[in-house]
């Protein structure tokens, strides 16, 4: 598992399945990577292909965070 405190993060709307959350980092080199525009979500979730360009290793899969559902706030007066 991977543990990235205080980084920048990147999302994806997946419409009905929630936001998929991306670590733009190269898990070889470490360097913060150009991410893809859109990202391919199938019927079983996530497709596995590279999905940015790091500047040394060329297409990598970014670090995958998971599926984050929105959460609505309502206010009651």
């Amino acid at each position: 598992m991977y543990e990235f405190e205080e980084t920048r993060r990147i999302s994806y709307d997946c419409g009905d399945n929630g936001v998929a959350q991306f670590i733009p980092k190269c898990d070889k080199c470490g360097r913060f990577v150009k991410a893809d525009e859109t990202i391919k979500v199938g019927y079983a979730g996530l497709k596995k292909q590279p999905n940015a360009t790091c500047n040394k290793c060329g297409r990598i899969e970014m670090i995958f965070e998971g599926f984050f559902l929105p959460i609505i706030l309502t206010v009651r007066a």
